[in-house]
């Protein structure tokens, strides 16, 4: 009971009606919203598929770097095809000779991790490229996703150095990244192709 002892009252019939019509309103912005937001949500997780899978690989190569300057032995990510999916080991060089698949096969060359398969690890992420984009120093478009000369492998000396070279990645929405290495430095970059500019971004 309302204080004065006086009863309840109920809101006027239109009063109800004005409240109706704006939960209608609200449901029908919401369900907008909503809308709007699924695909800009999907887009953001393929992107964020696509960078963690090129910060792995990135990662994946300066700790080789690492560890072949503090083994003074090289270590190399060695690339192979595996049922049509580009593969990595990490491998160390056993014979002092560098890492020669050769020597990988035979086992003079041990590998310590792999094969990993970046797409079971990121689904919706391949190493893979779109042959008609040009790379990032303006050289011709190639479908060859791995780029580290005819051996497909990423060799660090004990002196830091690299096979210069590039992996490329491709998000299920058609992004394309690319994991750059220098050969004198052993630096390590991630690119972002951009369509409008055609041109590829340091991430």
């Amino acid at each position: 009971m309302p204080a004065g002892g006086g009863r309840w009252r109920l809101p006027p019939a239109d009063a109800a009606g004005a409240t109706m019509l704006e939960l209608i309103v609200v449901l029908a912005a919401a369900g907008v919203l909503a809308g709007v937001a699924a695909p800009l949500t999907a887009s953001a997780i393929d992107a964020g598929r696509a960078r963690s899978a090129a910060e792995f690989v990135a990662a994946r190569l300066r700790l080789a770097r690492q560890q072949a300057v503090a083994g003074s032995a090289s270590v190399a990510l060695v690339f192979d095809v595996v049922d049509g999916r580009e593969t990595f080991r990490v491998c160390a060089d056993g014979n002092g000779n560098g890492i020669r698949r050769a020597d990988v096969q035979g086992g003079a060359d041990r590998c310590s991790e792999g094969p990993y398969d970046v797409e079971a690890l990121f689904p919706g992420v391949e190493i893979a490229v779109d042959a008609s984009l040009r790379g990032p120093d303006g050289e011709a478009g190639s479908p060859d996703a791995v780029r580290f000369g005819r051996s497909n492998i990423a060799s660090f000396s004990p002196a830091g150095t690299c096979t210069a070279g590039s992996v490329f990645l491709r998000s299920r929405n058609g992004l394309q990244v690319v994991v750059r290495v220098a050969g004198v430095t052993g630096r390590t970059r991630i690119l972002w192709y951009d369509p409008p500019t055609r041109t590829w971004r340091d991430a």
